[in-house]
C-alpha cells in the first residue's frame, strides 16, 4: 500500500497533478500496489484530485479521522469528536474572534462544514470554500444536534497567532485531543499575510491510524506500507511506514524523520519516489 499526501506532495504549487505523477501512480497500480490518497482535506475538496487521477479506491481524509469509498460516498471508518467535547472546543476557540470551522462526515449530514461565527471567516477561507464548492451550514450557536459526526474543529488565521492558540488548547484539553497547525492552502492571486490552519481532533487521530485501519481491512501487513508527504500532519505515517519519504519541500520536522527524500512537488517528486520503489531501490 502506498499512501500519498495531496497538498505539497502529489499536487504542485499551482494545485495541479503533474503529468509525471499521473503516469507514475498508474504504473504503481499496474504493479499491484493499493494507492491510497491520504489527506487533511475532506471528501468534497478532494474530488477534483480523484477525478484527475481516475481514483476509485479508498481515500483517507481529515488527517486520518475519516476513510471513505469515493465511488459510493459511503463512510468506511470515522473517528468523531464526542459532541460534548466538540461544544467545549468551539467555545474555547471563541467564535466571536475567529470563525470556528467544524468538518463533518458528509454522508449523514449532506453538508461539509458547520461554521460558527461565519462573519469572522478569513478571506482565504471564503476563497477556499468557493473554490471547492463546499456545502456549509452557518449557525450563530450550535445545537446539540449540530455537534454529531464532527471529525475536526479548527480556525484559520495569521500564522503568528497560532502557537499560543495551540498551547491554550493543549493546556485546557490535554490528552483528550490532538492539535496541530500548519500553513493553509492559499489563493496565489492575493498577497495576504501568511495564514495557518489550526486543527483539533479527538484523541488518537492521525493519518497513520487511518492507514492502519485500512491496511487491516485489505489484509496488508504494516511492513508493506509506504508513505510520501511534506507537512506536520504527515509525520505519523512517514515515521511509522516501512518506507517513509519526505518531499524536498517538506518542513524540517518531516525531513528529519523520513527514511528517504525525493524531489519537490514542483519537480514531480512523487513520480521519482514511485520509480525508486518499483525499481527496488527503496
Amino acid at each position: 500500500m502506498l499512501a500519498i499526501d495531496l497538498d505539497g506532495t502529489l499536487l504542485d504549487s499551482r494545485g495541479q497533478v503533474p503529468e509525471a505523477n499521473l503516469r507514475a501512480v498508474e504504473r504503481a497500480r499496474q504493479a499491484g500496489v493499493l494507492v491510497v490518497l491520504c489527506t487533511g482535506r475532506g471528501l468534497t475538496e478532494s474530488r477534483g484530485v480523484m477525478a484527475a487521477l481516475d481514483h476509485h479506491g479508498p481515500i483517507v481524509l481529515a488527517g486520518g479521522a475519516h476513510v471513505s469509498d469515493p465511488l459510493s460516498g459511503k463512510t468506511l471508518y470515522r473517528a468523531i469528536i464526542e459532541p460534548t467535547l466538540a461544544a467545549e472546543l468551539i467555545e474555547h476557540l471563541d467564535p466571536s474572534t475567529h470563525a470556528v470551522v467544524a468538518l463533518l462526515d458528509p454522508e449523514p449530514w449532506g453538508h461539509d462544514y458547520l461554521v460558527v461565527g461565519a462573519e469572522n471567516l478569513t478571506r482565504n477561507t471564503r476563497w477556499w470554500f468557493e473554490k471547492i464548492g463546499a456545502r456549509i451550514r452557518a449557525v450563530p450557536r450550535p445545537t446539540e444536534q449540530d455537534l454529531h459526526h464532527i471529525l475536526r474543529v479548527g480556525i484559520v488565521g495569521p500564522a503568528r497567532l497560532m502557537p499560543p492558540v495551540q498551547q491554550s488548547v493543549q493546556s485546557r484539553f490535554g490528552p483528550r485531543v490532538v492539535v496541530q497547525h500548519f500553513t493553509a492552502v492559499a489563493d496565489s492571486t492575493t498577497r495576504e499575510e501568511l495564514v495557518d490552519v489550526l486543527e483539533v481532533f479527538g484523541a488518537g487521530v492521525s493519518k497513520w491510524a487511518g492507514l492502519t485501519w485500512l491496511a487491516g481491512e485489505h489484509g496488508i501487513a504494516l511492513h508493506e506500507v509506504a508513505a510520501i508527504g511534506d507537512q506536520i500532519n504527515d509525520i505519523s505515517m512517514i515515521e511509522r511506514a516501512a518506507c517513509g519519504v519526505a518531499m524536498a519541500n517538506a518542513v524540517p520536522a518531516v525531513q528529519r524523520i523520513a527514511r528517504y527524500q525525493t524531489a519537490s512537488n514542483d519537480q514531480a517528486g512523487v513520480a521519482q519516489a514511485i520509480h525508486h520503489m518499483l525499481a527496488g531501490d527503496w
